[in-house]
């Protein structure tokens, strides 16, 4: 019987993680879907100084701040930036979503 629970045990802890790998995922995809539509103009291209994603050069000084710092940032605007890149109805949850993505693009 013992063999029985382990194993049992072991695909509990599987599908936990695998669900929350998907949830991840899903916020990731979600956050692609945001930049995609709002946040692309400027960092694919680095218009006034934009990050550009994926660029790890760019990038590195700005993610050792942190992913509460570059919220932060994107929603009160830094720089040339503007609050939420011009985008108003962005809401915080959107934000989050959009910087995680974008850090995601350096691994």
């Amino acid at each position: 019987m013992m063999p029985y629970l382990s194993y049992l045990a072991v695909l509990i802890v599987a599908a936990m993680l695998a669900a929350c790998e998907s949830k991840e995922q899903q916020l990731l995809a979600e956050g692609q879907q945001i930049y995609q539509k709002n946040c692309k103009v400027c960092h694919a291209q680095g218009i006034n100084g934009a990050p550009i994603l994926g660029n790890r050069k760019m990038w590195s000084a700005r993610a050792e701040q942190g992913k509460e710092t570059l919220v932060e940032h994107a929603i009160d605007g830094f720089g040339l930036m503007p609050a939420k890149g011009g985008k108003a109805d962005l809401a915080k949850a959107d934000i989050e979503k959009v910087v995680a993505y974008m850090l995601s693009q350096l691994d």
